[in-house]
């Protein structure tokens, strides 16, 4: 369960799952400061994107990839709405917002939790209308 103000997501925990619930918050607060979020992941993560089967390696691979993802493929915003996390995984979802074109897209992640890192995401999203407005040479 999370709790939603704004554009501001709380994780609510399961019981036992406390530790997992600050690493997520601490992930998604290092990426919404500019920080360096990759601080949080395994030294092996794996991005998968399961619409185009792409996997992105690393942590310096994923990091360009959601860089790429939050402000330089798409004119749109990502906005999360609700988390929901446990002693093994994390689960958000949210929708790029883009208030030019009046439209959302929803999307969900995956995070697998290795102990007191991510050491996998997984991104469910139909991209269709985010590339109708992707950004010149995107």
């Amino acid at each position: 369960m999370s709790e939603t103000t704004g554009t501001t997501t709380r994780a609510r925990t399961a019981p036992g799952a406390a530790a997992a619930g600050r690493l997520m918050q601490d992930h998604f607060d290092a990426m919404g400061s500019g920080g360096d979020f990759t601080r949080f992941l395994t030294e092996d993560v794996v991005w998968v994107d399961t619409e185009s089967g792409e996997r992105f390696e690393g942590r310096r691979a994923v990091r360009r990839h959601v860089d790429a993802l939050h402000g330089e493929l798409f004119e749109a915003r990502s906005v999360g709405r609700s988390l929901a996390v446990t002693d093994a995984q994390a689960f958000l979802e949210g929708e790029y917002v883009d208030d030019e074109a009046g439209t959302r897209t929803p999307f969900f992640l995956v995070h697998d939790l290795d102990g007191a890192a991510i050491s996998q995401v997984r991104l469910y999203l139909n991209s269709t209308v985010l590339r109708r407005r992707a950004r010149p040479g995107a």
